[in-house]
């Protein structure tokens, strides 16, 4: 062994720490989760320790020694750069390292310069050695062309390194400009090298490890928590927090300052008291953190992670920009609820109005029947769906009578039937009304729409049995009213004419009153008997023009009521959306004024023809129509405390609003008008 003197022994303590550390910092680089970081990281400690060891050996070895232990240093410190290459590759994301054929090119490199390095004491075109005794007594190395050109290319591969790293520490928004100084220091034995080719002061030594083992250091036990941060910015979320055990804030990406500037500054606070919003987003289902910039909102789910080096737990939190996705998913649950909304008022109409739906197509089978159907035929929805509408049905004639009435349906038109008798499951017989619809293909937008786009019909059905039964117990009782009182009628006006003829004064008045009354008594049978004609008419209305209408109306009016005096301001054609049952609504209004109208009657009638509808008002100088009557025109409204004289007023109503129009009356000091507004043909 050489006497080494102080500053071999310097030199020797150095190397030999710089080496310590590279081994002890393994034990904490095996801690690392992330397994290729950790493969790297291990191997470039491992390599740069056994490089620094054997050149100790070399001071420190005999003479037999020295050579061979600086060849195996050579071979392991090459075996460094390429650890730096895949510690780097992995560290920064990449998939360098996982590449087959770039490990089998840097396999055949490294063999190659090996095999170069190892055979030296043959060709002696790597390095010389010899003896020296300045500045202590060393085995001194003078290098050769090939060792320049291994270390070049050794040069270029760790610049390759740093650069992946540096690109890293840029694009992770984090403050590493301690990483970055603890990289740089890797590199800077470089400038050692170089300069110990030129004075005595330095020995002709690769002084690499040194750097190797104060980032081993620096990244491991310093700023180790740092270290993992970014390493998880190489994942691609450049919007993240990094916190330690306890919540606080450690260091964040500078992008995510856009996105919750209360950070800044913030470090060492805790995140749930700077940015509350966070951690009650981590909280939600979703874990959407919703925030405005720029005038709009933005959505970031938040998530984390945990990473663990050692003792040192570093919790990152992470936000991704998932704006349209969320606004695609905010868009979908409204319109979701929207539809929803929709479909229970939908089924609230159908309730309220109809018993049981069913869906057709138009080979009339059922493809839907609404659960209501079981208690009401006997059949559940799936007994039903496939089946025939025959299976409905009684008899043949009444099938054949549904697909008639069916076929104006598939033209495109609506329909509806009364009492038509469907069969229940048991056998028996019910009487219902049916409203038929066509149902469209969903695709076709509706201006586009024709018969070929009609896909099935829809069929809303309402038991009509206590109608029947209403309706027939009314007529009933109607028609034998009206019998009766027209015959009683018919007995009382004879004698009453008799009696008038036979008597004088007070007495012959008094006849006559009897006949008036009983006059207007059958008129309540007459009126009675149309507002039964009028029950069933067909709603359907079509382009009438009203003024020949009105003309005859009038006509007849003053053959019967020569004394009134009737003015008419109309255009020569006036044309409604109605039905020719209006006249008998003119009718009653006309002989209404006429009979009240005043001491002659003057009637005055103005229709207005505009672009939303027809109005026609009648006006009288009477002395008003009764409050009562009035309420009854207008509302149609009768109770024990409130009916009209007659019947004819309810025939007005009850004729107006099923032509679509409305009612409205006017009494003034001068008169009543009555207002009738039709609409226009669309």
């Amino acid at each position: 062994m050489y006497n080494l003197g102080t500053v071999g022994q310097i030199y020797v303590g150095v190397f030999a720490l710089s080496g310590l550390i590279c081994f002890a910092a393994i034990g904490r680089a095996q801690e690392f989760q992330d397994p290729d970081v950790r493969r790297g990281l291990v191997w470039l400690l491992a390599t740069a320790g056994g490089w620094v060891l054997f050149r100790v050996a070399g001071f420190l070895l005999p003479d037999p020694f020295r050579v061979p232990a600086y060849i195996i240093g050579l071979a392991v410190g090459f075996a460094t750069v390429w650890a730096w290459l895949y510690f780097c590759s992995a560290y920064s994301g990449r998939r360098y390292h996982r590449n087959t054929s770039l490990r089998r090119v840097s396999g055949a490199i490294f063999l190659a310069v090996i095999a170069v390095k190892a055979t030296n004491p043959i060709h002696g075109a790597y390095f010389t050695a010899t003896e020296v005794s300045t500045p202590f007594v060393h085995l001194a190395v003078e290098h050769n062309v090939l060792h320049w050109t291994a270390t070049g290319l050794s040069y270029v591969l760790a610049a390759v390194g740093l650069f992946m790293i540096f690109q890293l520490f840029f694009e992770s928004g984090y403050d590493t400009r301690p990483l970055s100084v603890l990289s740089a220091l890797i590199g800077l034995p470089v400038v050692l090298d170089i300069v110990a080719q030129f004075t005595p002061l330095l020995i002709n030594i690769i002084y690499a490890p040194v750097g190797v083992a104060v980032f081993a250091v620096g990244v491991l036990f310093v700023f180790e928590r740092r270290f993992l941060a970014v390493q998880r910015a190489s994942l691609g979320d450049d919007l993240s927090i990094y916190l330690d055990e306890r919540g606080r804030i450690r260091d964040y990406s500078a992008a995510i300052r856009e996105v919750l500037p209360e950070l800044d500054g913030a470090t060492g606070d805790r995140l749930s008291e700077t940015v509350p919003a966070v951690v009650a987003a981590l909280e939600t289902d979703d874990q959407i953190l919703e925030r405005e910039q720029s005038g709009e909102q933005r959505y970031y789910f938040v998530s984390t992670s945990t990473t663990m080096l050692g003792e040192s737990g570093a919790q990152i939190l992470l936000l991704s920009d998932v704006t349209q996705t969320e606004r695609q998913r905010r868009q979908l649950a409204d319109r979701e609820t929207e539809l929803n909304e929709q479909n229970e008022l939908y089924r609230g109409v159908i309730d309220a109005s109809f018993g049981v739906v069913f869906r057709i197509d138009k080979q009339g089978r059922f493809t839907f029947a609404s659960p209501s159907v079981e208690g009401f035929l006997g059949y559940s929805p799936t007994e039903l769906e496939g089946q025939s509408i025959s299976v409905t049905l009684p008899n043949e004639s009444t099938t054949e009578r549904a697909w008639e009435e069916i076929e104006p349906i598939r033209n495109g038109e609506r329909n509806v039937v009364r009492d038509f008798p469907l069969e229940r499951k048991a056998g028996t017989t019910v009487f219902t009304d049916v409203r038929g619809v066509p149902i469209y293909e969903a695709s076709v937008p509706t201006a586009e729409r024709t018969t070929e786009d009609i896909v099935g019909i829809q069929l809303m059905v309402r038991d009509a049995t206590n109608r029947r039964e209403r309706e027939g117990l009314i007529s009933v009782i109607n028609r034998v009213l009206r019998h009766n009182m027209r015959n009683k009628m018919g007995i009382i006006t004879g004698y009453a004419e008799m009696l008038e003829n036979r008597l004088s004064g007070d007495d012959a008045k008094k006849a006559s009153q009897i006949k008036d009354t009983a006059d207007l008594l059958f008129d309540l049978t007459e009126s009675a008997q149309q507002l039964e004609e009028f029950r069933d008419l067909s709603p359907d209305l079509e382009p009438v023009d009203i003024t020949p209408m009105l003309e005859d109306t009038v006509s007849e009016l003053q053959m019967q009521y020569p004394e009134a005096s009737v003015t008419v301001n109309a255009p020569d054609t006036v044309v409604a959306d109605t039905h020719d049952r209006l006249k008998t609504a003119l009718w009653e209004v006309l002989e209404n004024a006429a009979e009240h109208g005043g001491d002659p009657p003057v009637i005055e009638i103005d229709v207005t023809d505009t672009e939303t509808g027809v109005t026609i008002a009648v006006r009288d100088t009477g002395p008003g129509l009764p409050e009562i009557e009035q309420e009854v025109l207008e509302s149609s409204r009768e109770t024990p405390l409130v009916h009209g004289e007659g019947l004819g007023l309810w025939l007005v109503h009850w004729i107006v609003t099923s032509l679509d129009g409305e009612l409205e009356t006017t009494v003034a000091d001068a008169g009543t008008t009555v207002t009738i507004r039709l609409p226009k043909p669309s």
